[in-house]
């Protein structure tokens, strides 16, 4: 009898990476003594995986998960940075040393969390 595949939840990553998440085929890496892997020719090839591609790595239970990573053209982003421009038109522009305080004060909070 033939075992039917389960599809996979639905992950934050999802929108970021590949429209589905069906196992098609697979092949065996080796991770090298500085923790990297090759991707099997066959899969950058189908993939169009060149050198520079960006991946995106995660963790989902006991696997890793890799999956190329889609950016947005530079025209939406562009206009998704005009956008913010926009919302914060007259705003007062925060120093770096307001920045540095926040960082800190969000690092501090979040290391008394942990130690309780």
């Amino acid at each position: 009898m033939a075992r039917e595949q389960q599809p996979l939840s639905a992950n934050k990553y999802e929108s970021y990476t590949v429209d589905t998440m069906e196992q098609e085929e697979s092949d065996i890496a080796i991770v090298g003594t500085k923790g990297q892997i090759v991707i099997p020719h066959r899969f950058r090839k189908e993939l169009k995986i060149t050198p520079n591609t960006k991946l995106i790595v995660y963790r989902k239970d006991d696997k890793l998960v890799v999956a190329k990573l889609k950016v947005p053209p530079l025209e939406e982003l562009k206009e998704l940075f005009r956008e913010i421009d926009q919302q914060n038109k007259g705003k007062k522009v925060p120093t770096e040393q307001e920045i540095l305080d926040v960082i800190q004060a969000y690092r501090s909070t979040k290391q008394a969390k942990q130690g309780a």
